[in-house]
């Protein structure tokens, strides 16, 4: 067996702690990745659930406003035509009728816009966590190593 020197001996550990150091590194780097895809994808999700989000809020607020104006349009007509040869009475529960369901229609409007906005703050939040997200990540990528 050869015999080693002290100096031999701090070299040779001075190269196994830089193995080990590499080692580390190339994991660390492995995870890093691995994370930025997986945050990557999960960005990616978000990003598409906001656009149909996005979309049905759209579609919503067209329906309701179509929605909207066929009930007045229909109101309008009703009161136009077929009140005149009613008979008082039912003249007025029909216009009761309508304006109660009017209202209704209104109060489920206005509910639906609380809900629209709702979803709207809910999905502004969403976007600014995934921006941090992003940015925490990132900065944390390229100031660890």
């Amino acid at each position: 067996m050869r015999h080693v020197d002290k100096s031999e001996e701090k070299y040779i550990a001075t190269i196994n702690r830089i193995r080990d150091t590499i080692r580390k590194l190339e994991e660390t780097t492995k995870y890093s990745r691995d994370l930025e895809a997986v945050r990557f994808l999960r960005y990616s999700m978000l990003k598409s659930h906001d656009k149909i989000l996005t979309d049905d809020l759209r579609k919503i607020k067209i329906r309701n406003k179509q929605m909207l104006n066929l009930f007045r349009q229909s109101v309008t007509d009703i009161q136009l035509s077929s009140l005149d040869i009613l008979p008082e009475s039912l003249r007025r529960q029909v216009q009761k009728t309508w304006h109660q369901k009017y209202d209704a229609l209104l109060s489920q409007n206005e509910q639906l816009k609380r809900q629209i906005v709702a979803l709207d703050c809910a999905m502004k939040q969403k976007q600014k966590e995934v921006f941090l997200t992003i940015v925490v990540s990132y900065l944390y990528l390229n100031h660890r190593v």
